[in-house]
């Protein structure tokens, strides 16, 4: 496992011991405290709340404008204005979602 500090860390990469019980134990803190977006280096992981949570709202999406993605937590919105602003800029941008969907 990893050390104490590593706790709910953002960005997966950052792991000392990086295996799949230490990928899944982060996923799992960050869930329960509300934390539902966590990078893994390049990728944007994202685990299904499965109910509502405050943290679509204009004031929201304001907070990530311009900012560069180490600047703010792991969000959607973190990695659309990223999007937005290459696109602006000139650069080719192509992403990918993926996931499963399901009713509860």
């Amino acid at each position: 496992m990893n050390p104490p500090k590593f706790s709910k860390v953002e960005d997966m990469a950052e792991l000392t011991c990086l295996n799949e019980a230490s990928v899944l134990h982060n996923l799992k803190e960050r869930y329960y405290s509300g934390l539902i977006y966590t990078y893994s280096g390049l990728f944007c992981v994202v685990v299904n709340p499965y109910k509502y949570l405050p943290i679509y709202s204009e004031d929201i999406v304001n907070m990530y404008k311009g900012k560069k993605r180490h600047e703010m937590p792991p969000h959607i919105y973190a990695i659309t204005d990223t999007a937005y602003r290459s696109m602006m800029q000139g650069t080719t941008v192509c992403y990918k979602l993926s996931g499963v969907s399901a009713l509860v």
